[in-house]
Protein backbone atom coordinates (compact mmCIF):
# COMPACT_ATOMS: atom_id res chain seq x y z
CA UNK A 1 0.00 0.00 0.00
CA UNK A 2 1.29 3.22 -0.87
CA UNK A 3 2.42 5.30 2.02
CA UNK A 4 1.49 9.38 0.84
CA UNK A 5 1.78 11.97 2.94
CA UNK A 6 -0.29 15.50 1.90
CA UNK A 7 1.90 18.35 0.11
CA UNK A 8 -0.45 20.93 0.54
CA UNK A 9 2.30 22.77 -1.76
CA UNK A 10 1.89 21.19 -4.51
CA UNK A 11 -0.75 22.65 -7.16
CA UNK A 12 -2.57 20.01 -9.36
CA UNK A 13 -0.49 20.73 -12.38
CA UNK A 14 2.90 20.42 -10.54
CA UNK A 15 1.14 16.86 -8.92
CA UNK A 16 0.13 15.60 -12.47
CA UNK A 17 3.90 16.77 -13.27
CA UNK A 18 5.66 14.83 -10.81
CA UNK A 19 3.84 11.51 -11.78
CA UNK A 20 4.79 11.73 -15.07
CA UNK A 21 7.78 12.03 -13.69
CA UNK A 22 7.92 9.16 -12.16
CA UNK A 23 5.90 6.70 -14.79
CA UNK A 24 8.70 8.09 -17.28
CA UNK A 25 12.03 7.16 -15.23
CA UNK A 26 10.55 3.85 -13.80
CA UNK A 27 10.64 2.90 -17.86
CA UNK A 28 14.27 4.35 -17.69
CA UNK A 29 15.20 2.34 -14.81
CA UNK A 30 13.99 -0.37 -15.58
CA UNK A 31 15.92 -0.79 -18.86
CA UNK A 32 18.75 0.64 -16.80
CA UNK A 33 18.65 -0.82 -12.94
CA UNK A 34 22.38 1.11 -12.77
CA UNK A 35 21.39 4.55 -14.07
CA UNK A 36 21.73 6.05 -11.09
CA UNK A 37 21.21 9.58 -11.88
CA UNK A 38 17.86 8.35 -13.36
CA UNK A 39 16.99 6.80 -10.06
CA UNK A 40 17.79 9.91 -8.61
CA UNK A 41 15.04 12.20 -10.44
CA UNK A 42 12.67 9.26 -9.54
CA UNK A 43 13.23 9.39 -5.71
CA UNK A 44 13.30 13.07 -5.70
CA UNK A 45 9.59 12.29 -7.93
CA UNK A 46 8.39 10.37 -5.28
CA UNK A 47 9.48 12.67 -2.23
CA UNK A 48 7.76 15.34 -3.89
CA UNK A 49 4.19 12.98 -4.40
CA UNK A 50 4.84 12.47 -0.41
CA UNK A 51 5.17 8.96 -1.28
CA UNK A 52 7.26 8.51 0.81
CA UNK A 53 7.63 4.62 1.02
CA UNK A 54 7.93 4.40 -3.48
CA UNK A 55 11.05 6.62 -2.72
CA UNK A 56 12.78 4.61 0.44
CA UNK A 57 11.92 1.74 -2.00
CA UNK A 58 13.91 3.64 -4.89
CA UNK A 59 16.59 5.02 -2.14
CA UNK A 60 17.46 0.86 -1.72
CA UNK A 61 17.35 0.43 -5.28
CA UNK A 62 19.79 2.97 -6.38
CA UNK A 63 21.90 2.42 -3.15
CA UNK A 64 22.13 -1.15 -4.06
CA UNK A 65 23.22 -0.08 -8.04
CA UNK A 66 26.06 2.25 -6.29
CA UNK A 67 27.85 -1.38 -4.43
CA UNK A 68 27.56 -2.81 -7.65
CA UNK A 69 29.38 0.30 -9.30
CA UNK A 70 31.81 0.74 -6.44
CA UNK A 71 31.04 3.30 -5.63
CA UNK A 72 30.59 3.37 -1.44
CA UNK A 73 29.94 6.92 -0.70
CA UNK A 74 27.28 7.03 -2.60
CA UNK A 75 25.87 3.79 -1.15
CA UNK A 76 26.51 4.69 2.06
CA UNK A 77 24.07 8.26 2.00
CA UNK A 78 21.54 5.92 0.08
CA UNK A 79 21.07 3.68 3.21
CA UNK A 80 21.33 6.47 5.76
CA UNK A 81 18.74 8.39 4.12
CA UNK A 82 16.88 4.81 4.43
CA UNK A 83 17.50 4.37 7.73
CA UNK A 84 16.41 7.27 9.07
CA UNK A 85 12.76 7.29 7.74
CA UNK A 86 12.79 2.89 8.81
CA UNK A 87 15.99 2.78 11.10
CA UNK A 88 14.61 -1.14 12.14
CA UNK A 89 15.44 -2.29 8.99
CA UNK A 90 17.76 -5.60 9.23
CA UNK A 91 18.43 -5.76 5.82
CA UNK A 92 20.10 -1.88 5.03
CA UNK A 93 21.79 -2.11 8.39
CA UNK A 94 23.38 -4.92 7.16
CA UNK A 95 24.26 -3.26 3.59
CA UNK A 96 25.63 -0.31 5.68
CA UNK A 97 27.81 -2.61 7.56
CA UNK A 98 28.72 -4.07 4.30
CA UNK A 99 29.83 -1.22 2.60
CA UNK A 100 31.66 0.31 5.82
CA UNK A 101 33.84 -2.41 5.49
CA UNK A 102 34.29 -1.71 1.82
CA UNK A 103 35.43 1.80 2.28
CA UNK A 104 37.34 0.49 4.86
CA UNK A 105 39.11 -1.62 2.82
CA UNK A 106 39.90 0.45 0.14
CA UNK A 107 41.41 3.08 2.23
CA UNK A 108 43.74 0.71 4.03
CA UNK A 109 44.63 0.10 0.48
CA UNK A 110 45.22 3.49 -0.43
CA UNK A 111 42.57 3.57 -2.75
CA UNK A 112 39.87 6.19 -3.54
CA UNK A 113 35.90 5.69 -4.35
CA UNK A 114 36.07 8.61 -6.94
CA UNK A 115 32.43 7.88 -7.90
CA UNK A 116 33.22 5.83 -11.17
CA UNK A 117 32.20 2.65 -12.08
CA UNK A 118 31.50 0.65 -15.16
CA UNK A 119 27.77 -0.19 -15.96
CA UNK A 120 26.59 -2.44 -18.78
CA UNK A 121 24.13 0.10 -21.50
CA UNK A 122 21.01 -0.98 -22.39
CA UNK A 123 19.86 1.39 -25.09
CA UNK A 124 16.94 -0.78 -26.29
CA UNK A 125 13.94 0.52 -24.66
CA UNK A 126 11.48 -1.39 -27.09
CA UNK A 127 11.33 -4.01 -24.35
CA UNK A 128 10.31 -1.95 -21.49
CA UNK A 129 8.12 0.63 -23.54
CA UNK A 130 4.43 -1.26 -24.21
CA UNK A 131 2.16 -0.99 -26.62
CA UNK A 132 4.61 0.38 -28.92
CA UNK A 133 4.18 3.93 -27.23
CA UNK A 134 6.32 6.88 -26.75
CA UNK A 135 7.74 7.42 -23.41
CA UNK A 136 5.12 10.06 -21.28
CA UNK A 137 6.84 13.58 -21.47
CA UNK A 138 5.85 15.04 -18.19
CA UNK A 139 4.21 18.79 -18.64
CA UNK A 140 5.79 21.99 -19.12
CA UNK A 141 5.89 24.49 -16.62
CA UNK A 142 3.35 27.36 -17.86
CA UNK A 143 4.62 29.74 -19.80
CA UNK A 144 4.32 32.52 -17.35
CA UNK A 145 6.52 30.59 -15.05
CA UNK A 146 9.11 29.87 -17.38
CA UNK A 147 12.21 31.44 -17.51
CA UNK A 148 13.77 31.22 -21.25
CA UNK A 149 16.36 33.13 -22.51
CA UNK A 150 18.05 35.84 -19.95
CA UNK A 151 17.56 38.67 -22.40
CA UNK A 152 18.23 39.50 -26.56
CA UNK A 153 21.45 41.65 -25.12
CA UNK A 154 22.73 37.99 -23.24
CA UNK A 155 21.65 35.86 -26.03
CA UNK A 156 23.39 37.49 -28.76
CA UNK A 157 26.38 38.30 -26.93
CA UNK A 158 26.64 34.51 -26.26
CA UNK A 159 25.67 33.51 -29.90
CA UNK A 160 28.81 35.92 -31.24
CA UNK A 161 31.11 34.29 -28.13
CA UNK A 162 29.80 30.75 -29.63
CA UNK A 163 29.95 31.16 -33.19
CA UNK A 164 33.91 31.44 -32.89
CA UNK A 165 34.49 28.37 -30.31
CA UNK A 166 35.13 25.22 -30.45
CA UNK A 167 33.14 22.54 -31.06
CA UNK A 168 33.70 19.97 -29.11
CA UNK A 169 34.27 17.32 -32.28
CA UNK A 170 38.15 17.76 -31.82
CA UNK A 171 37.76 16.67 -28.62
CA UNK A 172 35.68 13.69 -29.36
CA UNK A 173 37.54 12.26 -32.58
CA UNK A 174 40.73 11.95 -29.57
CA UNK A 175 38.20 10.29 -27.16
CA UNK A 176 37.42 7.87 -30.06
CA UNK A 177 40.98 7.29 -30.99
CA UNK A 178 42.54 7.16 -27.34
CA UNK A 179 40.03 4.76 -26.53
CA UNK A 180 39.82 2.71 -29.42
CA UNK A 181 36.40 3.10 -30.18
CA UNK A 182 37.42 3.78 -34.05
CA UNK A 183 40.14 3.61 -36.11
CA UNK A 184 42.69 6.71 -37.11
CA UNK A 185 41.83 6.19 -41.09
CA UNK A 186 38.35 6.64 -40.14
CA UNK A 187 38.06 9.56 -37.61
CA UNK A 188 40.99 11.49 -39.13
CA UNK A 189 38.72 12.23 -42.80
CA UNK A 190 35.52 11.84 -40.82
CA UNK A 191 35.96 14.92 -39.14
CA UNK A 192 37.20 16.80 -41.57
CA UNK A 193 34.19 15.73 -43.48
CA UNK A 194 31.85 16.77 -40.57
CA UNK A 195 34.40 20.68 -40.11
CA UNK A 196 33.62 20.79 -44.24
CA UNK A 197 30.21 20.07 -44.27
CA UNK A 198 29.18 22.26 -41.12
CA UNK A 199 31.00 25.19 -41.99
CA UNK A 200 28.81 25.15 -45.70
CA UNK A 201 25.79 24.43 -43.72
CA UNK A 202 22.36 26.26 -44.81
CA UNK A 203 20.62 28.03 -42.78
CA UNK A 204 17.96 26.03 -41.01
CA UNK A 205 19.33 23.02 -42.03
CA UNK A 206 20.87 21.01 -38.51
CA UNK A 207 24.70 20.19 -38.28
CA UNK A 208 26.12 16.92 -39.34
CA UNK A 209 27.35 14.53 -35.95
CA UNK A 210 30.83 13.46 -35.84
CA UNK A 211 29.12 10.32 -34.29
CA UNK A 212 27.30 9.70 -37.49
CA UNK A 213 29.75 10.30 -40.03
CA UNK A 214 31.72 7.97 -38.08
CA UNK A 215 29.35 5.23 -38.28
CA UNK A 216 28.77 6.10 -42.11
CA UNK A 217 32.46 5.26 -42.75
CA UNK A 218 32.70 2.40 -40.63
CA UNK A 219 29.56 0.56 -41.47
CA UNK A 220 29.08 -0.49 -38.05
CA UNK A 221 26.87 0.04 -35.35
CA UNK A 222 25.71 3.13 -33.77
CA UNK A 223 24.52 1.39 -30.86
CA UNK A 224 27.95 0.32 -30.04
CA UNK A 225 29.69 3.53 -30.45
CA UNK A 226 27.07 4.97 -28.22
CA UNK A 227 28.00 1.86 -25.77
CA UNK A 228 31.25 2.20 -25.87
CA UNK A 229 31.22 6.32 -25.22
CA UNK A 230 28.75 5.79 -22.06
CA UNK A 231 30.88 3.40 -20.77
CA UNK A 232 34.30 5.62 -20.87
CA UNK A 233 33.16 8.73 -20.10
CA UNK A 234 30.37 8.22 -17.63
CA UNK A 235 27.18 10.28 -19.50
CA UNK A 236 23.92 9.35 -18.94
CA UNK A 237 22.14 7.94 -21.42
CA UNK A 238 18.21 8.87 -22.72
CA UNK A 239 15.91 7.59 -25.79
CA UNK A 240 14.90 11.06 -27.18
CA UNK A 241 13.33 8.79 -30.00
CA UNK A 242 10.79 7.76 -27.47
CA UNK A 243 9.45 11.35 -26.56
CA UNK A 244 7.25 13.38 -27.67
CA UNK A 245 8.74 16.58 -27.18
CA UNK A 246 7.29 19.91 -27.16
CA UNK A 247 8.33 22.31 -29.51
CA UNK A 248 8.38 25.19 -27.29
CA UNK A 249 10.90 23.78 -25.39
CA UNK A 250 12.84 22.85 -28.16
CA UNK A 251 12.59 27.01 -29.00
CA UNK A 252 13.91 27.98 -25.57
CA UNK A 253 17.42 28.22 -27.30
CA UNK A 254 18.70 29.61 -30.12
CA UNK A 255 18.98 28.01 -33.55
CA UNK A 256 22.70 28.43 -33.32
CA UNK A 257 22.83 25.91 -30.79
CA UNK A 258 19.89 23.34 -31.53
CA UNK A 259 20.43 22.96 -34.89
CA UNK A 260 24.13 24.25 -34.79
CA UNK A 261 25.35 22.29 -32.22
CA UNK A 262 22.79 19.11 -32.16
CA UNK A 263 21.89 20.08 -28.36
CA UNK A 264 18.30 20.18 -27.67
CA UNK A 265 15.79 20.82 -24.68
CA UNK A 266 13.36 18.24 -24.49
CA UNK A 267 11.32 18.56 -20.78
CA UNK A 268 10.82 20.38 -17.79
CA UNK A 269 10.68 18.68 -14.17
CA UNK A 270 10.06 21.46 -11.81
CA UNK A 271 12.94 23.55 -11.77
CA UNK A 272 15.00 20.75 -13.84
CA UNK A 273 15.79 21.56 -17.71
CA UNK A 274 16.56 18.18 -19.58
CA UNK A 275 18.81 18.64 -22.52
CA UNK A 276 20.17 16.13 -25.23
CA UNK A 277 23.34 16.51 -26.87
CA UNK A 278 25.19 14.24 -29.49
CA UNK A 279 28.07 14.88 -28.39
CA UNK A 280 29.09 15.36 -24.77
CA UNK A 281 32.43 16.90 -25.16
CA UNK A 282 30.88 20.51 -26.33
CA UNK A 283 31.87 22.35 -23.29
CA UNK A 284 31.08 25.48 -25.07
CA UNK A 285 27.80 24.27 -26.51
CA UNK A 286 27.04 23.54 -22.53
CA UNK A 287 28.66 26.76 -21.33
CA UNK A 288 25.98 28.83 -23.55
CA UNK A 289 23.13 27.26 -22.45
CA UNK A 290 23.74 27.32 -18.75
CA UNK A 291 24.39 31.38 -19.20
CA UNK A 292 21.16 31.36 -20.97
CA UNK A 293 18.91 29.32 -19.40
CA UNK A 294 17.99 29.74 -15.73
CA UNK A 295 17.04 26.46 -14.65
CA UNK A 296 19.44 23.69 -13.52
CA UNK A 297 20.64 21.59 -16.14
CA UNK A 298 20.57 17.39 -16.69
CA UNK A 299 22.68 16.30 -19.36
CA UNK A 300 21.46 13.20 -21.81
CA UNK A 301 23.64 11.70 -24.41
CA UNK A 302 21.49 10.70 -27.27
CA UNK A 303 21.41 9.24 -30.34
CA UNK A 304 22.27 11.97 -33.72
CA UNK A 305 19.26 11.04 -35.32
CA UNK A 306 16.63 11.25 -32.58
CA UNK A 307 18.07 14.62 -32.14
CA UNK A 308 17.83 15.97 -35.55
CA UNK A 309 14.34 14.27 -36.08
CA UNK A 310 13.42 16.23 -33.16
CA UNK A 311 14.64 19.50 -34.83
CA UNK A 312 12.89 19.17 -37.97
CA UNK A 313 9.82 18.15 -36.17
CA UNK A 314 10.20 21.48 -34.18
CA UNK A 315 10.87 24.13 -36.75
CA UNK A 316 8.44 22.04 -39.46
CA UNK A 317 11.44 21.14 -41.79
Amino acid sequence: MTETSPAPSLSTEEQEQLQQTVEMFEVITQANPQDTQSMEILKEAHAKLGQRAEAIAVARRLGDAHVQLGQFSSALLEYEYILQHDPENKEVIAALGEVEKSLQAMQADGQKDDGKGGAAINLDFRSVVTGGGNLIATKMTQASERVALRGPADTAAVGAKLEAADDGNDSLAKFLLQHRLAAEDVVTPALAAVRKKNRGRDAGAPALSLIDEVVTRTGGELETLLCGILDRAKCAYLPLEYYDVDRQIVKMLPENITLGRLIVPFDIVSRTIMVALANPFDTAGKDAIQQLLDYNIQWHLTSPAAITKVLNDAYRR
